[in-house]
């Protein structure tokens, strides 16, 4: 059951792989999605920011009921100073979501930290891609931001989302399993989810909050 009023939300990154997805199912649901991306275009709702300018980007989230953090600097980059742009964005959103005084912050996490088979989460274990490693940077600055969301101040209901270990443009399916710490596996041993089911998972919590200060996964 959908909360009984539609919410105001601002998605971060509303133009990217993961947050254009959210942005789009959140309209869908009829929710008022302000979308922030690096420019904007002549759509609707949509606001040009810099991400790292945390005083104007405050301005912005004020009057949000929720903030969808889905800033990646660049997917798949492999630039040497990507972990450190990525993490001062994830603290510059942080900052920004406290000062604007919004309460509920949903951010697009990564598998890197969840625990596989083995025992090992995913980046020190056998199935962790080695030709992937040139990434690496990029997914310990994602998993960085789980770590920089649980220092923040108790009154910030914030919720990280891993995706499987495979985020896809596989057709949808409408539906998915939720997990905790541990990667998701289907029946065939893949782990794995459409970025549009990722994105219908994410709406769910919005509006169904099962997840309190948390992380949680979700998987075929």
């Amino acid at each position: 059951m959908a909360t009984p009023e539609y919410q105001k939300i601002a998605v971060i990154g509303a133009s990217g792989y993961v947050g254009g997805p959210i942005a789009d199912e959140a309209r869908a649901r009829g929710h008022q999605v302000t979308g922030i991306r690096r420019s904007a275009t002549s759509g609707a709702n949509e606001v040009a920011a810099d991400i790292f300018d945390t005083d104007r980007l405050s301005e912005i989230l004020e009057g949000h009921d929720v903030v969808i953090h889905a800033f990646n600097p660049g997917r798949g980059s492999t630039a040497p100073d990507i972990f450190d742009v990525f993490v001062a964005g994830h603290r510059s959103i942080i900052a920004a979501t406290l000062a604007a005084g919004v309460k509920r912050l949903l951010c697009v996490g990564g598998a890197g930290s969840l625990i596989t088979r083995s025992g090992l989460p995913l980046l020190e274990s056998d199935e962790w891609p080695a030709q992937f490693d040139i990434y690496k940077p990029s997914i310990l600055a994602t998993r960085e931001l789980f770590y920089l969301l649980k220092e923040t101040p108790q009154d910030l209901d914030w919720v990280y989302l891993s995706p499987s270990n495979m985020l896809t443009d596989q057709p949808a399916r409408g539906s998915y399993r939720v997990g905790s710490d541990h990667m998701l596996y289907d029946a065939d041993g893949i782990s794995h989810i459409s970025v549009t089911d990722y994105a219908k998972a994410m709406i769910d919590e919005l509006e169904q909050p099962r997840h309190h200060r948390a992380r949680f996964t979700v998987g075929y």
